[in-house]
């Protein structure tokens, strides 16, 4: 049996996949904000409260896990919340930059060593490939002035991807996973209307969580050959990281991390 650590673990992809392996009978880690979603998970899981917004939670969570769990087999990354407009965090930073990029990067780099200890181990991140090259804003990482969400989601994928391919190694398996549209209840601060659309569109078009994540599931069970991969659901893509773009990436969150 292995360990299982998952982020965003108690609604949606997430979720279906803690249930699964818990049925399996592996060990399960979720990492929350609700311990009451998580205990309506049927099964021993294990639960750590953190709010993955926020840098100093994600360093603690980190080494919680890394002192309970000598040996992690699989880290799946999949925290979401959507914000719309602009909102900073407590500590300063750009909502979508927190979330969708630094937690993934602290995480995926924190738990290098149990990751490590593993005979086959995987990160399975739910950053979807396939932003452009110009999406970061070298200049203005909190997206400061000229803010849209779109440039935000953009800016962390991109953010992502060159963090994975920093990571990813022989032995330490890096997959960047799309899922597509899954019928959740896709979390975020959206409207009435919105929200109510996204609902009416989920349920029409989206996935079941239970099916959608069979493919994540062979990509566990099968890791890819190469240290860093990329997934539309089932479908391989083309990875595209500049090794020199990486490392710039890197040292800059490197110095702002240090700066808090």
């Amino acid at each position: 049996m292995s360990t299982i650590v998952i982020t965003g673990g108690t609604d949606g992809l997430g979720r279906a996949l803690a249930a699964d392996r818990l049925r399996e009978g592996h060990t399960v880690v979720v990492v929350g904000r609700s311990e009451a979603k998580f205990r309506s998970l049927t099964g021993d899981a294990h639960f750590i409260k953190a709010d993955l917004r926020e840098v100093s939670e994600n360093f603690r969570a980190t080494g919680e896990i890394a002192e309970r769990f000598p040996v992690v087999d699989t880290l799946v990354l999949g925290a979401a919340y959507v914000h719309r407009d602009r909102q900073l965090t407590s500590e300063g930073f750009e909502h979508t930059f927190a979330l969708y990029y630094l937690s993934r990067h602290i995480f995926a780099s924190e738990l290098q060593g149990v990751l490590g200890a593993a005979e086959q181990p995987l990160i399975l991140d739910t950053t979807v490939p396939g932003a452009p090259k110009d999406a970061i804003r070298w200049d203005d990482f909190q997206l400061s002035q000229g803010f849209t969400w779109k440039a935000a989601n953009q800016q962390s994928r991109r953010m992502g991807l060159l963090s994975a391919a920093r990571l990813a190694s022989d032995h330490v398996r890096y997959v960047l996973y799309n899922p597509g549209f899954v019928r959740t209840s896709h979390q975020g601060a959206l409207g009435k209307t919105s929200r109510k659309m996204v609902g009416v569109l989920a349920k029409l078009l989206g996935t079941p969580p239970e099916k959608a994540i069979r493919p994540m599931l062979d990509l566990i069970a099968n890791r890819p050959e190469a240290p860093l991969s990329a997934y539309q659901r089932d479908k391989r893509l083309t990875v595209d990281a500049d090794s020199k773009e990486a490392e710039r990436l890197h040292t800059a969150t490197t110095r702002l991390l240090k700066s808090i």
